[in-house]
Order: structure tokens, then C-alpha cells, then sequence
């Protein structure tokens, strides 16, 4: 199974891909470890965001793609950007889930994680990865 873990964050869609399966699976090098726009309010730059988040996706075919949730409000709550993105990346024709941070956790929790291979900025849309290949 080939899977995209995705963490919206600011301007940018932080990506981490892996494929195998539960047991055994490596990271897949991906040119692409943060798809951004430049200005959120420029028509030009949204459009080119949702261009290039549709020709990674479509390059690498993947099985299962999932974004952390964000939180609508409160202290923690994810910026309008990190929502118009979410939308853009929902609105292509790959099947999306969107699961939520403490349901990720909960699954994870008795996991050891191998960090080694990703950025640390890259961390979060890894747990997504592994918990699309665990469930």
C-alpha cells in the first residue's frame, strides 16, 4: 500500500509518503516535502497551490491520503489558510481523510516511530502516514 500523510501548517501542505504495510514499509523520496502558496489571497497563487498538490498526488498514485485535522477555534486553531488548502486538496479526485490528531495518538500510542529519514517539521503528516497503513 502506497499512503500520503499530510499536515497543513501556515502557507504549507507538509508531506510524508510511505508504502508497504503495517509490519514492513520504508519512506518513499518524494521530491516534494512541503507543497506551499505564496499568497493565499492571489487567485494566481491558489490556483498554482491546487496545480501542483493534483500533480504530486496524480504522480505518485497513492492509496490511502490523509491530513491531521485542525481545530476550528480555540487557542490551537488552524489558520484560514491551512482551511482553504484542506478544501483545495479535498477537491481533487483522489479520496481524502481528514482524522483527527488525538484519534491518530490514541492509535499510535504503543508504537515505536522511527523519526530517522524525515525532517523534523515533517514529523506530524509522518504519524498520519503510519497510522493510514496501521488502520
Amino acid at each position: 500500500m502506497k499512503v500520503c500523510g499530510i499536515e497543513l501548517k501556515g502557507n504549507d501542505a507538509i508531506v510524508t509518503c510511505l508504502q508497504g504495510d503495517k509490519e514492513n514499509f520504508h519512506l518513499i523520496e518524494t521530491n516534494s516535502k512541503k507543497i506551499g502558496v505564496k499568497d493565499s489571497k492571489n487567485q494566481a497563487d491558489i490556483q498554482d497551490f491546487s496545480k501542483n498538490i493534483n500533480a504530486f498526488l496524480a504522480q505518485h498514485q497513492f492509496d490511502r491520503i490523509g491530513i491531521k485535522a485542525r481545530s476550528v477555534k480555540g487557542k490551537f486553531a488552524g489558520g484560514p489558510t491551512s482551511f482553504k488548502l484542506e478544501a483545495l486538496i479535498q477537491n481533487t479526485q483522489w479520496k481524502v481523510e481528514v482524522i483527527h490528531g488525538a484519534t491518530i495518538r490514541a492509535a499510535l500510542k504503543a508504537k515505536v516511530i522511527d523519526e530517522s529519514g524525515v525532517n523534523k517539521y515533517q514529523v506530524e503528516a509522518l504519524m498520519v502516514a503510519r497510522y493510514l497503513l496501521e488502520f
